[in-house]
């Protein structure tokens, strides 16, 4: 017998000595009878779900069941800021060679360990203290547990993402979640993935209690005492007779699940399989019971792992995450002052992002006001977000504190800016005006400081080439607008130094985004790929096509907006600096690769101020904000007719066809760039593809979609049109060869 804290532990001692040994899972009893599960997955940041760690939850129940001393349970992570981020995906990829009754087999597994938890709650309940993500299959594994503490951290958030891998909860999510919070808030967070903050999820009943993370364990033990005691019961929602009807009778099931199909198939288009079987295993469950709705849970569950869609979206998912791994180490420097040259809407984005993660940040303009118009732009970012709960008080405020507002006038600037580690410059898109920025700066900053270019297109040599200490200077590239879109390119010239390039990545990471390096070429990546797609578009206009079937063909096809749409929200001006950058002779710009259309039609163009959304006209009339369609701008509709192709005409195609052609175009640039050097690897340039101008993602990115329809055959679709139009469809020589292999971009 051992004595540990005033209490007989005898066999729980050896068991629990036992479990410690395991790798992930310990479980200690402490003096009132309430066991310690403390969860800590060796080797990892985040604490996942593999089958050896569900494994260990039933050696944890045989030890907590089996003795009389234990009361309840409080299952805990050791990691500080992290619960459980979810099931590992590893698993989940090494099932996708596996049957669809295999996968369904291994899901039942992970749904009988989560139901025997759920099943002790009435005899030993369990509390979940929640600290960091409890997402996926954390959070089906605290919906087994009777109670639910989370912490208010910035860091703490609960949700069931699996829809964003085109799976769905397969360890009992979508028939716990609805009981505790409602059918339709249920529905809401599974089919978006959204992520709840711990305030918002004790208003919904998700958790019982919000706490200071200080306070977590503490508050959990008592909770596992008062419940212990019958003092605390587990929660349970109030229907509203809305709720009642909804739920309990068919014709209010009809109504909800048949509104809910019509929201998904609007938003899906027929392209992601997940949102449909989550629906089909609520209902089932909510009609048929527990055990029905499990197996309709399992076995979509296995259909849906085995899909393309899913391994396109996984894809990114490992993608992603090896973005955040910066590939040139760990940086020397670490930037803690940042200043951004330019208030403008790039500019004052920049500067947010930065600060949200509690950099020091010099935002400078040239007068009170271009500065005041990018801190007003902050500040209503940064509202809305305090607005919807997204945001606390202390943190809105906070990030506004970390933003300093320098001007020309400003007698001190050079002061401040000599305490800069990296000025990011946001100016005007002109190499002599880029040059005189360099000069200025390194006049004024200190020898360590990194200059770094938001250029678009300019090469990053040319922009270096003015300065006294090239090595310093460095490309990186924001997408607009930035507090909402995810991808940084950072582009290293052939002088700049590994130790700037390795913080200029770490900067973007710690700023949220995601990071992928690219080589000083024209256009850089994404850019560069986006200038032969956008031909494409000008050419099937000019062969009569109309701007809004062009939209049609890429939204069908599943981009976010049009081609044509995109070059006005792009802006005409910039889509033309982007194209005129790109022309030019091989190697260094793309020569025939640009060809296909008169591209003067965009000088035409900005010559009548047609300048897209900015400028309220371009192809489509935005002078009405809130109008539900755009019409073609009658100047655009004369010019569309003045470039007119006599020769050839696409307005017969169907739309499948039209986007296509577009599509073609944008992966043919893709691989020369993987070919050429300018991306490191087929995964970034999916990213880059995805993240960078919304690429579908249930295709996974340009190379992802030539492995899942192979490259033979895509080349073949390729030298159909290179016959019909011209060389501009040449099959890239790196393409021929997988072809010819029958190999692909991903192994």
């Amino acid at each position: 017998m051992l004595i540990r804290r005033g209490l007989v532990l005898g066999r729980t001692a050896q068991l629990a000595a036992r479990s410690r040994l395991a790798s992930s899972l310990s479980v200690d009893v402490n003096a009132q009878g309430i066991a310690m599960l403390r969860l800590d997955v060796p080797g990892e940041k985040q604490n996942t779900l593999s089958d050896d760690v569900v494994g260990e939850f039933s050696a944890a129940m045989d030890q907590i069941e089996s003795d009389p001393a234990i009361r309840a349970a409080v299952l805990i992570s050791a990691k500080p800021g992290s619960f459980v981020a979810g099931a590992n995906i590893k698993t989940i990829e090494a099932l996708g060679a596996s049957t669809k009754e295999k996968v369904a087999e291994a899901a039942g597994a992970g749904q009988a360990v989560m139901d025997r938890i759920s099943g002790m709650q009435g005899k030993k309940p369990w509390v979940a203290a929640i600290d960091g993500p409890c997402l996926g299959g954390g959070l089906e594994l605290a919906l087994t547990c009777a109670h639910r503490v989370a912490t208010t951290s910035s860091k703490t958030g609960l949700g069931l993402p699996e829809v964003m891998l085109g799976l769905l909860p397969g360890f009992g999510g979508t028939q716990r979640l609805p009981k505790l919070v409602g059918m339709a808030a249920a529905l809401d967070m599974m089919l978006t993935g959204k992520t709840i903050k711990a305030a918002r999820a004790k208003k919904m009943g998700l958790v019982d209690l919000a706490v200071d993370p200080y306070a977590l364990e503490r508050t959990a033990v008592a909770v596992a005492l008062e419940a212990a005691d019958g003092k605390r019961k587990p929660f349970k929602r109030k229907r509203s007779w809305m709720d009642w009807a909804l739920e309990k009778t068919p014709p209010g099931r009809n109504l909800m699940f048949g509104q809910a199909a019509k929201t998904v198939a609007k938003q899906a288009k027929g392209k992601y399989p997940a949102p449909p079987a989550i629906l089909e295993c609520a209902r089932t469950g909510l009609e048929g019971g527990h055990a029905a709705g499990s197996k309709a849970e399992r076995d979509n569950f296995g259909t849906l792992a085995l899909t393309a869609e899913s391994a396109a979206l996984r894809g990114l998912f490992f993608g992603s995450t090896a973005c955040k791994k910066n590939p040139f180490g760990e940086p020397k420097l670490k930037v803690e002052t940042l200043a951004v040259l330019g208030a403008g809407l790039m500019g004052a984005g920049i500067a947010e992002v930065s600060a949200a993660k509690q950099m020091r940040v010099l935002l400078k303009d040239r007068d009170l006001k271009g500065l005041s118009r990018g801190q007003a732009q902050i500040g209503k970012n940064l509202g809305a977000k305090l607005k919807k709960k997204r945001l606390t008080q202390f943190a809105h405020d906070l990030t506004l504190s970390h933003v300093t507002g320098l001007t020309d006038e400003t007698a001190s600037w050079t002061r401040h800016f000599g305490q800069a580690d990296l000025v990011i410059e946001a100016v005007f898109e002109e190499m002599s005006v880029k040059h005189k920025v360099v000069k200025e700066m390194e006049a004024v900053l200190p020898p360590h400081a990194i200059i770094a270019s938001n250029t678009s297109t300019l090469p990053i040599g040319e922009i270096a080439a003015a300065a006294k200490r090239p090595e310093n200077v460095v490309g990186m590239h924001y997408f607009s607008p930035v507090d909402k879109m995810p991808l940084l390119e950072v582009i290293t010239h052939d002088k700049t130094s590994k130790e700037v390039a390795s913080a200029a990545v770490d900067v973007g990471i710690r700023q949220g985004k995601t990071v992928i390096a690219v080589k000083d070429v024209p256009g850089f990546y994404v850019n560069r790929c986006l200038g032969p797609f956008l031909v494409e578009a000008l050419a099937l206009l000019q062969q009569g096509v109309s701007p809004e079937a062009i939209n049609k063909a890429l939204t069908s096809f599943g981009f976010p907006v049009g081609g044509v749409t995109l070059a006005d929200e792009v802006g005409i001006d910039v889509t033309r600096h982007v194209v005129s950058n790109l022309m030019g002779e091989q190697p260094k710009f793309l020569g025939v690769r640009m060809e296909g259309a008169d591209l003067s039609m965009l000088d035409a163009f900005v010559e009548k101020g047609l300048l897209g959304k900015k400028s309220s006209k371009g192809f489509f009339d935005y002078s009405d904000p809130k109008a539900k369609s755009r019409s073609v701008t009658p100047e655009a509709a004369e010019l569309i007719k003045k470039f007119a192709d006599p020769n050839k005409s696409a307005k017969d195609l169907p739309p499948n066809q039209l986007a296509e052609r577009m599509v073609l175009r944008f992966v043919c640039e893709a691989i020369h760039c993987l070919d050429a050097g300018v991306i490191r690897t087929a995964r970034d340039g999916d990213i880059g593809a995805c993240f960078g101008i919304g690429f579908p993602p249930f295709l996974g990115g340009p190379f992802m979609y030539v492995d899942r329809i192979g490259a033979a055959e895509v080349v073949s679709k390729l030298e159909a049109l290179q016959a019909e139009h011209g060389d501009q469809f040449a099959p890239p020589a790196l393409l021929r060869e997988h072809a010819a292999k029958g190999s692909k971009f991903h192994s």
